[in-house]
């Protein structure tokens, strides 16, 4: 009888007042939500802006702007070396956070800051820049490894110059009937030296003077993975804003996917008839063939370490050669004036260049690889004296230390000849206030890129031959800003940068 006389009274209750009484308790969570975040979570005592601390959208709203590096900056500016940016998220300014982070887990009794989610899609295997699980990298990149230490590099050197030599070529040819976009023909050279290298695949993009269907789709990654790490913090959403992209944008990560498993596949039958070593064979032998998942997940993150990194560090360091011409000539002067002849441009030969060095470095610097802050997951340790408790996660910024006057004279100013020696009759002693020993481009620690040695050494190698055969023009000049016209998706977003080459004679 009790029972029935509550369901009766509970059945009288109108559809308009449970819905009422849904919006007072959902509004009655939100208000005790905001509370808890914004005056008893562990991260309330640091400050920031005010909404970032009690809401996710203030995160999201900046990532989805392009302009995330530059926010964070401004922020630090604003508020301090230790700032706030989401409800369980803090920011550290200071290098030594960077190393706090970055190096924890590497050594004895010191457990790492695991990833966070941002750079992880679902399935068994993360891929190697991924893997949030520190033991599962560490195998990885330990069977990697060997791909890039001296003598793999040596061996895979002949790949480099059959690809930057017709590379050349083509734009030398592209060059007599017009303008040329370096910021795409980088992105051609690139992706077919990523292909190459790691499973000797050839995307054919110089050759055909134009974007194959898998770049095509690769370049869109960078939005759909900001959509992504954006709707991991709110996981109930994520699945359903994935439904409901448009019909291109959502089949952006299952093309790439599609199009790696048909390279791997292809690779796997051709393990004995390679035309040359690639990074799979150290993964694909004869005793031995990881599962299918496992060699797509590795070469969806070898393709793109392989081919963002260097297409940025190429274009923007194009751009700020072509916008100081007095900086290029000092280039060209190096070059041509050690090297008689275009066939002596080897490997070896490449290091010992200070000014092509000191150029790679600055464009490094003021186009910073890792813009994204490198986001953690504290164990439980102190960073840069700030105790973080297990759980909270913790981020930092390269782009705004490599930006700034406490680490760098003239920050924002390309002046390579920061990085020369102090002996070199160009360096400037107006930069011996200069940290440069804290800029760690490629990161640091067990996580630190894998490829680092071998974008150096292509890079060495473009430069020093682009510098040595064609003399540049600037076409397009004044028209780009590169601070302005740049933004960060995941993957940073390049303004054009057009140019015109004519075969020079040293």
């Amino acid at each position: 009888m009790a029972l029935a006389s509550i369901w009766a009274k509970w059945d009288s209750i109108s559809a308009i007042t449970l819905v009422q009484l849904g919006a007072v308790l959902f509004v009655f969570y939100k208000i005790s939500q905001y509370t808890y975040r914004a005056f008893f979570h562990p991260y309330a005592k640091y400050p920031g802006p005010w909404f970032a601390g009690i809401s996710n959208l203030w995160y999201a709203y900046h990532w989805f702007s392009g302009r995330y590096p530059w926010v964070i900056e401004a922020a630090f500016e604003k508020y301090g070396d230790v700032i706030r940016i989401a409800p369980n998220e803090v920011a550290f300014f200071r290098v030594e956070a960077q190393t706090d982070i970055l190096m924890a887990g590497s050594s004895k009794g010191k457990l790492p800051f695991i990833k966070t989610e941002i750079q992880r899609w679902k399935g068994e295997h993360a891929g190697i820049a991924a893997d949030q699980d520190p033991e599962k990298h560490r195998a990885v990149r330990k069977i990697l490894a060997p791909a890039f230490n001296p003598r793999a590099l040596k061996e895979q050197e002949p790949i480099l110059h059959l690809h930057i030599d017709a590379f050349l070529q083509k734009i030398d040819e592209s060059s007599k009937n017009g303008d040329v976009d370096m910021s795409e023909w980088f992105d051609w050279l690139a992706c077919d030296i990523a292909g190459d290298v790691t499973y000797n695949g050839d995307f054919h993009n110089v050759k055909d003077g134009r974007s194959n269907p898998f770049l095509t789709v690769f370049r869109q990654a960078g939005f759909i993975g900001t959509v992504h790490q954006v709707f991991c913090r709110w996981p109930w959403l994520h699945a359903v804003v994935f439904a409901s992209l448009p019909y291109k944008l959502a089949l952006v990560i299952p093309t790439i996917y599609r199009e790696n498993h048909k390279m791997v596949n292809s690779r796997v039958r051709r393990r004995d008839k390679l035309v040359h070593p690639d990074y799979f064979s150290l993964m694909v032998t004869e005793e031995t063939t990881p599962s299918e998942d496992f060699l797509v997940a590795q070469a969806n993150h070898l393709i793109i370490g392989g081919f963002d990194p260097d297409t940025n560090l190429w274009t923007s360091a194009l751009f700020f050669l072509l916008t100081h011409p007095d900086k290029l000539e000092k280039l060209q002067q190096e070059i041509r004036g050690r090297f008689s002849s275009y066939d002596d441009i080897v490997g070896e030969n490449v290091p010992n260049l200070p000014w092509l060095n000191a150029v790679i470095e600055e464009s490094l610097r003021l186009h910073t690889n890792g813009a994204f802050g490198l986001p953690r997951i504290s164990p439980g340790d102190t960073v840069d004296g700030h105790y973080i408790p297990a759980g909270c996660r913790v981020q930092t910024s390269i782009f705004a230390t490599s930006h700034s006057e406490r680490y760098f004279r003239r920050p924002r100013e390309f002046h390579p000849e920061r990085w020369l020696p102090a002996t070199h009759a160009d360096y400037d002693k107006a930069f011996d206030t200069d940290d440069r020993a804290s800029f760690k481009p490629f990161s640091m620690g067990p996580r630190g890129c894998i490829g680092q040695n071998m974008g150096y050494l292509q890079t060495r190698l473009l430069f020093t031959k682009l510098a040595w055969k064609l003399d540049w023009e600037h076409v397009n000049k004044g028209e780009v800003d590169w601070e302005r016209d740049t933004k960060l998706y995941s993957m940073w977003v390049k303004p054009p940068v057009i140019a015109k080459f004519k075969s020079s004679s040293p």
